[in-house]
């Protein structure tokens, strides 16, 4: 009897373990493609979506690989105290430096890993909220491989409607998709695996009052936090209204406080960290996150995804268990924090994680309660669903091959000449580097030195600063004056500029024709 139960349990996992295995499989093909197809003298950066926060993802990497816990901010060069931030990439360094694996390597691995735990995570979380086989294995391959349609806004041209800018948010933003969250950053994906384990074990802790399940829940939320910590205050407050309203025994109430008592702590230290440390103000101010996504956007981003739900929805508003609460007050207390005034008002899109659990859910539900029951046809009852998942998985397959037709353009290479001359740098005493942006994005992933612009964001005064460095390293300002204001230590030129190198400073340290490096001290 225990053998059979064990051996029913191990082929329960064995579908979302092969699907996460599949999708570490087919987003790896890009990258591959990529390091594979490289003319003589160029090297792949190792990212395709977002690549310029993916290499800032990369510093904070080295900087755990370094030894360091606390966050410092190497794109800009005004000083302020360590925050612990960004907790996650730099976790991600130290497991590089005790394994001894490139960074790029680790972050790959980060990616392969997310797709296989997401699944997992996520099957948790569906076999929670369903009981039918069939729906949850829909609902599995639905929010594994389903995107949105922001395609058809491509197609259109981005066309203005009632005043505004419209655009493919989910060829964008990675966090609305389970496939583009694997494929592009492994920090959006191990959010939603945290959040699929935390929902499925906090509701299941309220149910049977067990604080064991509340810790595990916990530990949960606490690894959410530690990659964007206002996520567990959202799926606190979901929790909060579905036990106001669908009341538990007091040790269920005990187990969901605990559970999110244990994130507490660093939810409130982040908060603080925040609106008290300069450097994350400064970093905070130039975020593009304040302003909610265009709503027809959104939707069309979404809509596969709202579609089905909005058939599951009368099923969740008739039976209103604690779970249906759940999941509508997740979505309810979303759209308040994007269109509602509110002191999250800063980091409204940093909301969106794991946004596809509970839309998938629904959506499932309203496949297999709502449109399959009301047709009479078996051979439509079983091509619907697959028909459906794979018109979803359209924009999902363009975003994977898109990249194998710019995988040598500039942004997403280097020449060797300058590869070798980052890791050049990397090898040498640290200080501040004065280069264009270009270069100076990916100094900090490459040593330790911090840059004196390069990073839009993370650069304080981003542009301002980019027409001083052009000015000083084009000749147009004294360089010589301005490295020693500065306190520079390295100089980078490269061919780019189109103007000599700036001979005032001697002969380079780094010298090939096309990328200089001078060591000022």
């Amino acid at each position: 009897m225990g053998a059979s139960v064990r051996q029913g349990t191990l082929a329960e996992w064995r579908l979302p373990i092969f699907v996460g295995l599949a999708l570490a499989i087919v987003t790896a093909i890009p990258y591959l493609y990529a390091y594979a197809v490289q003319p003589p003298g160029h090297v792949f950066v190792g990212f395709f979506y977002l690549w310029d926060d993916a290499t800032t993802y990369l510093a904070k990497m080295r900087e755990g690989w370094e030894g360091l816990w606390a966050w410092e901010n190497r794109y800009t060069t005004e000083s302020s105290s360590p925050a612990y931030l960004f907790l996650f990439w730099i976790v991600l360094g130290h497991v590089a430096a005790v394994t001894h694996l490139p960074l790029i390597l680790v972050f790959h691995l980060a990616r392969v890993a997310g797709a296989i735990a997401l699944m997992a995570g996520a099957w948790l979380f569906i076999a929670h909220f369903i009981q039918d086989r069939a729906a949850r294995v829909f609902a599995l391959f639905f929010l594994g491989f389903g995107l949105g349609l922001g395609l058809v806004i491509w197609a259109l041209g981005h066309p203005v409607v009632f005043g505004n800018q419209t655009e493919g948010l989910d060829l964008r933003m990675p966090e609305l998709s389970a496939f583009y969250s694997v494929l592009a950053l492994p920090h959006f994906a191990w959010s939603g695996v945290f959040a699929a384990i935390g929902v499925a074990l906090t509701l299941k802790a309220i149910e049977r009052g067990s604080l064991t399940l509340g810790l595990l829940a916990g530990l949960a939320w606490l690894g959410q936090a530690s990659i964007h910590p206002q996520m567990p205050i959202l799926m606190g407050g979901a929790t909060a209204l579905a036990l106001f309203l669908r009341p538990a025994r007091p040790r269920g109430w005990a187990a969901a406080a605990l559970a999110f008592a244990i994130p507490a702590p660093y939810i409130i230290y982040s908060y603080l960290a925040f609106v008290g440390n300069p450097q994350v103000e400064r970093w905070t101010f130039h975020s593009k996150n304040a302003v909610a996504p265009e709503t027809i956007s959104l939707v069309l981003a979404l809509a596969p995804q709202l579609l089905l739900a909005a058939a599951g929805l009368p099923g969740a508003l008739r039976r209103r268990s604690r779970e249906d609460v759940f999941l509508l007050a997740w979505l309810v207390l979303l759209a308040a924090i994007l269109y509602l005034p509110n002191p999250a008002g800063d980091l409204r899109r940093r909301f969106f994680d794991a946004l596809y659990l509970p839309l998938v859910v629904l959506g499932a539900r309203g496949m297999y309660e709502t449109i399959l029951p009301r047709l009479r046809s078996l051979r439509a009852r079983r091509l619907i669903p697959f028909s459906y998942v794979a018109v979803a998985s359209i924009g999902s397959a363009f975003l994977l091959l898109a990249p194998l037709a710019v995988a040598a353009q500039p942004q997403y290479t280097i020449t060797t000449a300058e590869s070798d001359g980052l890791n050049w740098l990397g090898s040498q005493p640290s200080g501040r580097v004065l280069a264009m942006p270009g270069v100076g994005l990916y100094v900090p992933a490459y040593s330790s030195d911090t840059v004196y612009v390069g990073h839009y964001d993370e650069t304080f005064d981003y542009l301002k600063k980019t027409q001083i460095a052009y000015d000083n390293l084009s000749g147009k300002a004294d360089i010589e004056q301005f490295v020693k204001d500065n306190e520079i230590r390295y100089v980078v030129w490269t061919v780019d500029l189109e103007t000599p190198p700036p001979a005032v400073l001697g002969p380079p340290a780094y010298d090939t024709p096309d990328f200089k490096i001078w060591k000022v001290f």
